[in-house]
């Protein structure tokens, strides 16, 4: 099979190297080709290019991997060339602008349905080393999921099936945002106990999200769900994790922007974007709405333990 994964980034990468293991043909796009020469050395097999148009050329399965806050400006420049290619999502969060899920960018700019998203507890390093791990799929397109089975599954990669895409992109958007509450936690110094309330609790957030914006309560309890929540709370190779263990180890200011700015952080955005859905579609996340104010509004980090001792 014929893939083009636009983006270049570690994740986009991984996805890769599981193509390649399933013996598909691989071209790689991305904006600026500083990055190239590095990535040429290290995957021989993949055909790296800036230009877009060229990398759709007999393209079977569109992956797009490269962060939520750009896809709006890179599909209008893909509409000039997309010819109704399945599209597959790996990439994560909400746009800040105007709250919209990487499926709902590509349906506006692109007028397709060819569209499938995934997610799930999979680090970027675990996958390229090739250990056991699952993802969910999320789409109503059985061309799609033929294509991902043939492309993905595998005796490394586990893939699981829904028709609820928006279930599988908000879990894999608001689980970094709990992955920063988790953190500021740790950082605090408080016990498993603690840290597991917090975490059964941001579960069921996360649940009432889902609800709320149209998607289906059972994908929380998927591989997109509490697999990828938990392991993205509780890990310190979880960026979201180690910001907000920054935070709550009260570490010196200029070390936490510097992380900040030095790193990709997700959630970052992400508590932005859903505090902007809640306020304009009038519903309740306290936890978000903490995480908001720790991050936005110089809230003191002691704000969650307040909320978890008097909830």
């Amino acid at each position: 099979m014929k893939i083009t994964i636009l983006g270049c980034g570690a994740y986009g990468t991984a996805l890769a190297n599981m193509f390649l293991e399933n013996k598909c043909e691989i071209k790689m796009w991305n904006k600026f080709g500083d990055i190239f020469d590095n990535l040429r050395q290290e995957y021989q097999d993949i055909y790296f290019t800036t230009n877009l148009e060229e990398s759709l050329e007999d393209c079977e399965l569109l992956v797009i991997a490269i962060p939520v806050a750009f896809i709006e400006s890179v599909a209008k420049e893909l509409a000039n060339y997309y010819n109704n290619q399945d599209i597959l999502i790996a990439s994560k969060g909400i746009s800040i602008d105007d709250g919209l899920l990487a499926t709902e960018i590509l349906k506006k700019e692109l007028k397709t349905d060819n569209l499938g998203a995934i997610s799930g507890g999979t680090f970027a390093v675990d996958m390229k080393d090739k250990k056991v791990m699952g993802l969910t799929l999320g789409t109503n397109s059985s061309s799609i999921k033929e294509k991902v089975k043939e492309a993905l599954e595998n005796k490394y990669l586990k893939i699981q099936y829904t028709n609820d895409y928006l279930g599988v992109e908000i879990c894999g958007a608001i689980k970094n945002v709990m992955a920063i509450g988790f953190g500021i936690l740790d950082g605090c110094g408080y016990p498993e106990s603690t840290k597991f309330l917090y975490l059964t609790e941001a579960i069921y957030e996360i649940k009432y999200l889902i609800e709320k914006l149209g998607g289906e309560s059972e994908t929380i309890m998927s591989y997109a769900g509490i697999d990828d929540i938990m392991m993205t709370c509780t890990s310190t190779k979880s960026r979201n994790y180690t910001l907000g263990n920054l935070i709550g180890a009260k570490k010196d200011i200029e070390e936490i922007n510097n992380y900040k700015e030095t790193t990709t952080i997700e959630g970052l955005g992400t508590a932005l974007a859903i505090h902007n859905i809640c306020k304009n579609n009038n519903l309740e996340l306290n936890i978000c709405k903490i995480i908001y104010d720790i991050l936005y509004n110089n809230q003191d980090s002691n704000a969650l333990i307040e909320y978890l001792e008097n909830k």
